[in-house]
């Protein structure tokens, strides 16, 4: 009970002592501080207390217990009082002095039954939110592992091509070796095929090491850089839509070289450049350039004040820290500009023509970093944009 008259402190401990356990507050803030410290099965506040009001209490107590329900005691029920109630979804509003045992004490249990279900279902809901989590976690891995496997096959392609050149120029060099020697040509020759077979297998280590320093090889703990991430999600991407058989090409301009993104690894950062260049190069023409370029924010909502960016559609905005410093990642194809609607399907993996390029490692990671993802949408725009701000 949160009331600063002790009659009705004297009152509740006549009528529910000997069936309930009570606790008193006579002000608000000693109120919330019981909240904090013990879970209830029922609150009942007064409106009229000195500092804080019934109504800002109730408020405040949601914040620390969501689940737990309050009854308003008062003796001004006002049209007015009872109106700034209901968006409080208060189980009821009891006129003091306190009416009979029968809509009293007889609804006690009701209204803690009430709260002892909404529980129950809070503690299913956030349940349900794990296996959400959990599935969705579960289907971005297989996104990376098939991304990962593929690239994979690639390094260790470039790796056995470079593997096969050191063998040829190592058999070479031993050929020499067998046949009677020519004194300076001979040894100046040998010495040069040496050489060429060292940089070629340092060229071949150079290809494996890549691979395994980027977020494949330490892919939950490695740092999203946003330079690196975006050269390795290029070539994937390009790998991904065919763009280098149709004469695709990807063009990086650097701006914001070593900043890690907030909140996110390295494969995280992978799974939402990814889609975001993938999207750009499925709907560019042939023989077109995807150009992207990073550069650095002071202040994250900076974002909503770039004239080119002015018509965008913009989501996560709301989640987004607006005074937190940011890196801004412009990725611009020739292809046209998504309808609003479309670019909905799309952050929804409902959009037939993206069908192939699943944005679920996109929103993913603009949730994630509490990031903003922008559009350009027609008919304000005919060209293929998109942005996203994303703190560092």
């Amino acid at each position: 009970m949160v009331d600063d008259e002790r009659q009705i402190h004297a009152s509740l401990r006549l009528r529910l002592g000997a069936t309930h356990e009570l606790e008193f507050a006579f002000d608000a803030a000693g109120g919330l501080e019981r909240l904090r410290q013990t879970r209830f099965d029922l609150c009942l506040a007064d409106l009229h207390m000195p500092r804080m009001d019934g109504f800002a209490f109730i408020e405040a107590a949601q914040q620390v217990d969501p689940a737990l329900g309050f009854v308003v005691l008062s003796a001004f029920d006002s049209a007015e009082n009872l109106r700034r109630t209901i968006p409080l979804q208060v189980y009821d509003f009891i006129s003091k002095p306190l009416p009979g045992k029968a809509d009293f004490e007889g609804r006690i249990q009701e209204w803690v039954e009430r709260t002892r279900q909404r529980r129950v279902d809070q503690d299913l809901a956030r349940q349900a939110e794990v296996v959400v989590g959990e599935r969705e976690a579960a289907l971005l891995e297989r996104d990376v592992e098939l991304v990962a496997s593929e690239t994979a096959r690639d390094a260790l392609r470039q790796t056995a091509g470079l593997l096969t050149t050191v063998h040829a120029q190592l058999l070479a060099s031993q050929a020499l070796l067998g046949t009677p020697a020519r004194a300076d040509p001979r040894a100046a020759q040998f010495t040069r095929r040496l050489e060429e077979a060292r940089r070629t297998a340092e060229a071949a280590m150079a290809v494996t090491e890549t691979f395994f320093d980027t977020g494949y090889g330490s892919r939950d703990t490695s740092p999203a850089v946003v330079e690196e991430g975006i050269r390795h999600a290029s070539g994937i991407a390009l790998r991904m839509c065919r763009g280098e058989e149709e004469g695709k090409a990807v063009e990086f301009t650097p701006g914001a070289a070593g900043l890690p993104v907030r909140g996110l690894s390295g494969i995280d950062f992978l799974l939402l450049m990814t889609p975001a260049l993938g999207a750009a190069l499925a709907g560019a023409p042939r023989r077109t350039t995807v150009g992207v370029r990073a550069e650095p924010l002071g202040r994250l909502e900076e974002v909503f004040r770039e004239p080119a960016l002015r018509n965008f559609a913009w989501y996560n905005r709301r989640h987004a820290p607006a005074g937190h410093a940011a890196v801004l990642i412009t990725v611009t194809g020739a292809g046209p500009a998504l309808n609003p609607a479309a670019l909905e399907a799309w952050l929804q993996d409902r959009h037939e023509p993206l069908a192939t390029i699943t944005a679920r490692g996109l929103v993913a990671g603009v949730r994630r970093c509490h990031g903003v993802l922008g559009a350009a949408v027609s008919p304000h725009s005919g060209r293929f944009s998109l942005a996203l701000a994303l703190p560092v």
